[in-house]
């Protein structure tokens, strides 16, 4: 019986980005869309978690409240991903549920994280460290 770290891992190879395995339950995959994405995918059964964490400047700088406005505003484009605060870094996260699990369901959240990115990174470039808005692993 496959676990669910080897029917994700198959849907990793299937959709052609490369990444590498971090650990049994942990890989990054590099995109080619605009930001040039790294997109970390975690098994934590009942649940894949998928997140992309963000190059953002450090928001002390007196523009935390229009940061988090903004990342609200922004949360509206999405049904299962969200922007969130983890420490001092911005992420852009969603889940899938383990059992079940649809490849074309798991595609379609890689690709809704980086399309809707990629449109958001002019609305975001206030925040950005360098004149290169991205991700960071």
């Amino acid at each position: 019986m496959s676990t669910s770290a080897d029917i994700v891992e198959s849907m990793l190879f299937r959709s052609g980005a490369s990444f590498d395995q971090l650990d049994p339950t942990t890989w990054v995959l590099e995109l080619e869309n605009g930001a040039r994405s790294r997109v970390v995918v975690k098994v934590e059964d009942p649940i894949v978690l998928f997140s992309m964490p963000l190059d953002l400047a450090d928001q002390a700088e007196g523009k935390g409240e229009r940061l988090y406005r903004t990342l609200l505003e922004l949360n509206a484009d999405f049904l299962h991903s969200a922007y969130a605060i983890e420490g001092e870094r911005v992420v852009l996260s969603g889940a899938l549920q383990t059992e079940h699990l649809d490849p074309n369901e798991f595609q379609g959240i890689i690709d809704d994280l980086t399309m809707s990115l990629d449109a958001h990174l002019q609305k975001l470039s206030d925040w950005t460290s360098s004149n290169k808005p991205g991700v960071e692993a």
